[in-house]
């Protein structure tokens, strides 16, 4: 596990790249549940539209947005507990 400035361990990293409709969401569900208090898993997106549904849902779930921002032509987001 490696830490992020924000004291949050990274449990996991997931590249969801060339997902889309429910399968990032459903697959990223199953690893929040896994989550401990100060753990956040590392999601690696390519389009625009499953980085806000899987913020919104995460958020919805009482998760913490730590980081969410392009990287070239992908998008990366960390979510914590």
């Amino acid at each position: 596990m490696r830490r992020m400035g924000s004291n949050v361990r990274i449990y996991k990293s997931l590249d969801l790249t060339g997902q889309s409709c429910a399968g990032p969401v459903g697959e990223l569900s199953g690893v929040l549940d896994e989550l401990a208090e100060g753990e956040g898993v590392e999601v690696i997106f390519s389009d625009e539209s499953t980085v806000r549904d899987a913020v919104m849902f995460a958020q919805k779930k009482g998760y913490r947005i730590i980081e969410n921002a392009k990287e070239g032509g992908k998008f990366r987001v960390v979510i914590a507990k």
